[in-house]
């Protein structure tokens, strides 16, 4: 199932712990060797940038992003090589996954009172989990219900217990391998393979080669939707609770990817 795609983060103390005038301020030089080390992470891939960007400003961003994503396929010519056909830098790579309900306690400030909906029998879950379900389409409970190890989001304000996450044609989702893509998308299809090269894409997820599974109009038509796996929301404030905990990534622009034959 395609779930409808996403959108959002110090603190500084004044007082007696400010130093005097003429004190100098010495940083350890254990901090002062991770933010050189947060420095060149982001010089050597910039789209690591994006991380620590606000809400908005992420938004304006990507849109401008995509803009020149457009512009560029109004431009560019696919490359037919001895794999198959490769389209440089029009698509940009997301990531989606199963939200674990372990993840979604009071203590991480989430909404865990609990509730139950239409389909769920009367089984109680954390509001903020079911939420999440909606969002993403599938969620991991705690407590397998008649050998049932997830619940998925139906449409009509119901849900419904699953064996597996699984695409809009029934195929189970494979973490590092599924992925999604829009229904209007004019270049790739259903159960096409993909050769994805992108540094963010690669480094967090450690793979290149990825599987068409699932489409629909949910996706952007030049987007192509990663499936994570399963994992814990990354927190709960704004667009992490739409972010797995293991992983920065949310974008990647500087894509390359092969339609392999």
């Amino acid at each position: 199932m395609i779930a409808p795609r996403r959108d959002a983060l110090c603190k500084r103390q004044s007082g007696s712990d400010r130093p005097s005038f003429g004190c100098r301020h010495h940083a350890p030089f254990q901090v002062l060797l991770i933010a050189l080390s947060a420095i060149n992470a982001v010089a050597e891939n910039p789209e690591m940038a994006m991380d620590k960007m606000t809400d908005e400003e992420l938004r304006t961003f990507r849109d401008q992003k995509i803009i020149e994503l457009r512009a560029h396929r109004q431009q560019f010519h696919p490359e037919q090589t001895a794999d198959g056909i490769t389209y440089p830098r029009i698509f940009f790579c997301t990531i989606y996954y199963t939200p674990k309900e372990s993840g979604f306690t009071t203590e991480r400030g989430f909404d865990a009172t609990p509730i139950t909906a239409a389909g769920l029998h009367g089984h109680k879950y954390p509001r903020d989990f079911l939420l999440a379900v909606k969002k993403e389409g599938f969620g991991r409970i705690n407590q397998p219900v008649d050998a049932r190890n997830y619940i998925r989001w139906t449409g009509d304000s119901r849900y419904a217990f699953a064996d597996a996450p699984i695409g809009r044609r029934g195929e189970v989702l494979v973490p590092r391998r599924s992925c999604a893509i829009s229904s209007h998308n004019k270049f790739l299809h259903q159960h096409t393979q993909l050769r994805i090269k992108s540094q963010t894409v690669n480094d967090e997820t450690g793979s290149d080669e990825w599987f068409v599974c699932d489409t629909g109009p949910g996706v952007h038509p030049l987007q192509i939707d990663l499936y994570w796996g399963e994992d814990e929301p990354r927190g709960a404030v704004g667009r992490q609770r739409a972010r797995p905990l293991g992983t920065w990534m949310e974008y990647a622009f500087e894509v390359e990817v092969t339609a392999i034959r």
